[in-house]
This record gives structure tokens, sequence and C-alpha cells, in this order.
């Protein structure tokens, strides 16, 4: 689970670190008992938060927090190199390079993982387990713990790793070492995979407002259902029902498509170059007529754009909830009715539905969710930018200890529009 994240010089990002502890002091009477969750009591005495809230005014860097987190995990599933997500704040140079540095609780652990990098390489990455390093590299310089060192896996064994693997061979960090020893030396050590296996696996989705393709949800979710396809599909459309969607079912259908022939519009494409072959995935959706009789639709061409992006959204949803994962979504709200995007959030809040600990971090401009019986202090992080400080953000919580008297019970939504806390625009037409 997620307890803080550090990002400086990216984007809009001057210098900020994200909270994701439960900041409100003594807990709720009888909480444990409560199916809304203030927290998550993780190991270590750890109060954790399942859901944070970003709000503020266009062009605040509510997206910008949330593709660090994506851009993070692109760099440790290693699936782009370091010039695409080098990105460091324009207006003030403050610092040359961009620092990303994540804590999190892993088992009766907590961990944390930096980063920091430019264009042209990697200059520090560390991971280390409850204060203590499990390896750390500086300018290409590595220090390991003696519990990753083994007969098998020596200094100079995994300092070779780095310099064939990681390196361009002139004495540059290219790649980060967890990027390599997570997937590829998976025995290595139980720290390592569960390093690699949180940050590899943070699930983004933009504002888009198609989402992804029905196809890539079901795969996610079919990775923590022992791989089963068929069973990701119905689990998708039968809560896609349940949300009061009329879609009685849906189906994709896998087709080989010739060298020459065109692919139908709307289909996922999947092309094996190795092989010579080509292949679309379409998804059909299941409508009952006046009389009862099922028929089938053009998913892409006859659902809604709201239908479409809520597909996606829940393949992601439910995955994060299997698995405990974190799930990362830019406006929540884009093309969801305010009701259906409550819901999506009390699925994290719920205890029976979320005994796993998942957490949901989301940007949105509905002020809908600014509620007390939904969202809490420490889950509502409002965000402004200025020239000097690049994007800042306060939660709640840090409102009301600065003096303010803000409770669980108060009106956040009217006190947020009324500018009480500040990240909202100020138009002047």
């Amino acid at each position: 689970m997620l307890s803080s994240f550090l990002i400086r010089n990216f984007r809009s990002i001057l210098e900020l670190r994200l909270d994701f502890t439960f900041g409100e002091g003594k807990a709720p009477n009888r909480y444990k008992e409560q199916e809304i969750m203030p927290f998550f009591d993780a190991p270590g005495k750890h109060r954790l938060v399942p859901c944070m809230a970003f709000f503020g005014a266009n062009a605040s860097g509510k997206t910008n927090i949330l593709k660090a987190f994506n851009s993070l995990g692109g760099l440790v599933r290693g699936d782009s190199n370091l010039q695409a997500h080098f990105d460091p704040n324009m207006l003030n140079r403050k610092f040359e390079d961009t620092t990303f540095e994540l804590t999190f609780v892993n088992g009766k652990s907590s961990f944390i993982y930096r980063l920091v990098f430019n264009a042209s390489e990697i200059k520090e990455e560390s991971l280390s387990k409850d204060g203590e390093v499990v390896f750390g590299i500086h300018q290409m310089n590595p220090v390991f713990s003696p519990g990753l060192l083994s007969a098998a896996y020596t200094l100079e064994k995994l300092t070779d790793i780095i310099r064939v693997e990681c390196s361009d061979g002139e004495g540059r960090q290219k790649r980060p070492f967890l990027s390599r020893i997570g997937p590829s030396y998976s025995g290595l050590s139980a720290d390592l995979n569960a390093a690699f296996g949180y940050i590899s696996k943070l699930n983004y989705l933009d504002s888009n407002p198609q989402g992804i393709h029905p196809i890539i949800a079901v795969n996610i979710l079919a990775s923590s259902l022992n791989g089963d396809g068929n069973a990701a599909l119905q689990e998708i459309a039968d809560v896609v029902r349940r949300l009061d969607i009329d879609v009685h079912g849906l189906d994709i259908l896998k087709k080989e498509v010739g060298q020459n022939e065109p692919f139908q519009f709307g289909a996922f494409v999947h092309i094996n170059a190795q092989a010579g072959t080509r292949h679309s995935f379409h998804t059909i959706s299941k409508h009952k007529d006046v009389d009862g009789n099922v028929l089938s639709f053009d998913f892409d061409k006859h659902e809604s754009a709201g239908t479409i992006r809520l597909v996606g959204l829940m393949g992601l949803v439910l995955h994060a909830l299997n698995v405990g994962g974190l799930l990362i979504i830019d406006e929540l709200e884009c093309s969801l009715h305010p009701l259906l995007m409550r819901e999506i959030v009390m699925l994290f809040k719920k205890r029976s539905r979320n005994p796993n600990g998942a957490q949901l971090v989301f940007s949105t401009h509905n002020t809908d969710i600014l509620d007390d019986s939904i969202l809490r202090l420490s889950e509502v992080s409002l965000m402004r930018k200025t020239l000097a400080n690049g994007t800042i953000t306060r939660r709640l919580v840090d409102i009301r200890d600065e003096g303010e008297d803000i409770r669980n019970v108060t009106n956040f939504r009217k006190q947020y529009l009324d500018g009480l806390y500040s990240g909202i625009p100020h138009p002047a037409l």
C-alpha cells in the first residue's frame, strides 16, 4: 500500500511530497466495525487511506501528478527510455534532474524506492527496506546488502548485470537496475520481487473518453483470475449491468486478418511480425429487445461514450480490488454520471469490497464527491500552481492543522466552491 510519493522537477511540479497516511489523529470510535473504512491498518502501525482525490483548477497540475506515477511505472517496467520520461519543469530550472521516491508497505515491511535521472542517464537508484539498504547505485557505483549476495550472485556478478544490461558501456546507467533484476532474476530476492511487482503493476487510466479497449481490460483482470479471460469478461459485464447500464452481456470476437485485408472499425489489432499473423479483437454487446430476445450490437458503434469508458475502467477497478493494487485515474468522472463515480469510489472505501488494501488515486472536477459520507479530510487534496513553487498541494487535514475549523461533518463542497480552500479558477471574461 502506498504511503508517500516524492516528485521533484517533473512537468509543472518543482518539488512536492504526496502523503497517503491518515492524518486526523484519533481513529473514529468503533472504526473496525464500520463498513466504510477511514483507513487501512497496515503493518508497522501504518494507517493509510484507501482513496485520494485531487481537486484544482484547470492547468493546476493534477494530471502531472498522475503522469509521474505512470512515468515511474514505465521506467521500472522498462517499456520506454529515459528521454521519453524526462520532462522537467521549464519555468523554474532550480533542479537539473528528476527525482521519484515512492514509499509503500508490503507485507510487514516498509519499502522506499528512489530514482534520480535526466534525459541521458540515471544518476541514482536505490531500494531500502525498513530503513536498511537493499541496493544502491550512484553514478554506476553499486552497494548491495549482504542478504542480496550469494555464491551464485556475487558482488562481481551483480555489478556485471548493471554494466552489461543497464548501461551504455560508457559509464552511464541507462536502465533501472530494478527493471532488469525484477523480471529476469526473480529467484534472487523476495524484496526485489516485492518492489518490482508493486511498482511495475501501477495501472494508470488517462482522461481519454474512450478509455482502454475491452480486450486490454479483460487481460488485466484475467491476470488476477488465473488467466481466465472468459471469467474476467463475465465479471466486467455483470458489474456494468448492476451499475444500471443496459448491457446484458459482452463478447470479444477474435479473427485472423489477411495481409491485405483491412481491419474492422473499432477492432483491437495484434500483429505478430515474427509469425506473420494479424488478428483483430472486436467487442460485441448484448441487449434485449421489447420481446425479450437477445440481440448483438457493435460495441464501439452503438454504445455510449460512458459505457465504452466504463467497461474498460471496471477491468482495472476489479483487478486492483483482487490484488490489493494501486489504481490511478485522471478525471474519474469523464463520461460518467456522478452516482456511478460515487459507486466506483465506494468500492475502495467499503470493507466488504476491498479486503486486500487496494487504493484509488484520482483527479476530478466533480464536486458532488466532496461529501463527508464518502471522502474524509485525509483523502481530499487541493492543488494550485505558482511560478515560484510550481504545483503545490494541501490536504484538507493540513488546512485544518493550520487553524481552520474543518471537520468530517463540514460541507466540503460548498466551502470549496466558495473559495475557502483555494484550488478553484478565477475567470475574468
